[in-house]
């Protein structure tokens, strides 16, 4: 059936075809309506060619079930798959978002002379490597990331679409002539020799396209795609200043750390690499290349239909920041999965232990002084009674127990101050602080790039990926929900400090304050009482 007679058709028995929206080398995207639900939903309707594989019909069947598992706010939702039996063409229903995909948004500036500023490079790539990370971790990866599959919405938000659908529909192998000169241009060298990709290929394309969206070009261009595919194999990674200087040095190592053509040594996570952009935007600089050879296990949640339960990669050294769960009052996104090759295990070398701060001895000093000064009061006042006695004619009563003491003169014990915490000084007088792992946030500001600044403080314990760490989110989730198993969203974070995962943007409606807890390396909370929620300031 040609596409275009699609228009006005009802697929499924239930959507509503309205207009096409787009199409490719493996489906075609239409606006439609469902009136059980009354909203406006994308339809993807896979090409006949593929349909008729039964290769690919198994693979759809298996595949697009985990898809529409993922749910968060940076990943398109699935809302439902089938065949139509009647139009026999299989289908998919997904949120429909109002926006422009980042290619077409880099092309109306190109066409306009300008490029995307460079902080918001940084923000939406920030963003989009949260959900790449988001599904890595449940041993997803995409294999096809390029700004034509990143959608901005009309509310500047970075949306990833099209996660799994290159495994579903058996990758390049059934693009459209011409089509894999699109693909090629932002695949992996590792891709292009035909090698098993994993998590570090699609950072990679992450490179490729964050390159792309700070100086307006790809960094590999070329005629043909052998061409182009020998340039990701062979050719250094050009300097992208030479097309826009306000670049800064520290941006381009991230650039260059992501298309290292040995995926050794590029960022081993997407947390990685998105902790590394939140450092640079927040003025910083990017920190030492971690080494290649550094290495943490990390546990992978387990898929329905995988094999095994946990993922062992190298992993450098920066800490970052990973979003867990769906959200609540943003709407819940979803996409497709595939399941991650299991690399060869790495076994870390032994570090020596951090080195702990120096505590400061102001506090106890200051108890000391308040000490002696109530002796000397206390020593006045018993001096004074005792010498106003000397004139009875009864010998003195020496009170023996604590109820005549109190009668006579205050006695004031002051204890001095003791730290138990951990990498931070004692907690205020005013506030009690809980024992146990605790977090506390001390002030919450908003940057000039409308991020959340949340300065806190830890007791007892060091926040770190995977271990010990922190979930940040919103009162609007409740505290049952903050942590594993609950429906979240919150954001794992395992420094480091200050936390700048949120932007204002993110900030349900109705949130009044964010709320910090602490969480074990399973993600389950250590106590609901283990943090506290601190007021939002007003967005500018």
């Amino acid at each position: 059936m040609a596409k275009s007679s699609l228009i006005g058709k009802t697929i499924g028995k239930r959507y509503v075809i309205e207009e096409m929206l787009g199409q490719g080398g493996m489906s075609a995207v239409y606006k439609a309506t469902d009136p059980n639900l009354k909203r406006v939903v994308a339809i993807k309707v896979i090409h006949s060619h593929l349909s008729d594989n039964p290769d690919f019909v198994r693979r759809f069947e298996e595949e697009a079930s985990s898809v529409a598992q993922l749910r968060h706010p940076g990943i398109i939702l699935v809302h439902d798959f089938n065949k139509d039996e009647e139009l026999d063409l299989y289908y998919m229903v997904l949120e429909f978002v109002p926006g422009e995909t980042i290619q077409d948004h880099l092309k109306r500036l190109n066409d306009q002379g300008r490029k995307l500023s460079v902080s918001k490079a940084m923000e939406y790539m920030a963003n989009i490597c949260d959900a790449v990370d988001y599904a890595h971790q449940r041993g997803m990866i995409h294999r096809d990331i390029k700004p034509a599959n990143l959608m901005l919405t009309t509310t500047g938000q970075a949306i990833l679409m099209d996660f799994g659908i290159a495994k579903i529909v058996g990758g390049t192998r059934h693009t459209a002539t011409g089509a894999v000169v699109g693909t090629a241009m932002y695949m992996s060298p590792e891709q292009i020799k035909g090698e098993q990709p994993d998590r570090r290929s699609d950072i990679y394309s992450l490179g490729v396209t964050l390159f792309e969206m700070l100086s307006g070009k790809p960094p590999f261009d070329a005629d043909s795609a052998m061409t182009l595919m020998m340039m990701h194999i062979n050719d250094p990674v050009p300097n992208p200043q030479k097309l826009n200087p306000e670049i800064p040095e520290a941006l381009v190592d991230v650039v260059n750390k992501a298309l290292e053509k040995d995926p050794a040594n590029r960022y081993q996570t997407a947390a990685q690499m998105a902790a590394a952009l939140r450092n640079v935007l927040a003025g910083r600089a990017a920190g030492p290349v971690p080494s290649s050879r550094s290495t943490i296990v990390e546990d992978a949640p387990t898929m329905a239909k995988s094999k095994k339960a946990t993922t062992v990669e190298p992993v450098s050294a920066p800490r970052g920041t990973v979003v867990e769960s769906s959200p609540m009052h943003q709407p819940a996104r979803g996409t497709m999965v595939e399941s991650a090759p299991q690399p060869t295990p790495y076994t870390a070398p032994s570090q020596p232990a951090s080195k702990p701060k120096s505590r400061s001895l102001a506090p106890i000093l200051a108890g000391v002084v308040v000490l002696f000064v109530c002796l000397a009061i206390g020593g006045f006042f018993l001096f004074n009674q005792l010498l106003g006695r000397g004139n009875a004619t009864e010998p003195p009563v020496i009170p023996t127990n604590t109820q005549a003491l109190a009668t006579e003169a205050p006695l004031i014990v002051v204890e001095s101050p003791t730290l138990s915490v951990t990498d931070t000084p004692a907690a205020t007088p005013t506030e009690a602080i809980p024992p146990g792992p605790y977090v506390r946030i001390n002030s919450i500001t908003i940057d000039a790039n409308n991020r959340y600044v949340v300065e806190y403080e830890t007791f007892e314990f060091t926040e770190s990926l995977p271990g010990m760490h922190i979930h940040f989110f919103f009162n609007t989730v409740s505290l049952q929900n903050a942590g594993s198993p609950g429906s979240g969203p919150w954001i794992l974070y395992g420094g480091p400090r200050p936390f700048t995962g949120y932007s204002v943007s993110q900030r349900p409606a109705d949130a009044t304050k964010m709320c910090a807890r602490v969480a074990n390396s399973n993600h389950s909370l250590n106590g609901l009482e283990s943090g506290n929620c601190v007021d939002l300031p007003p967005s500018p």
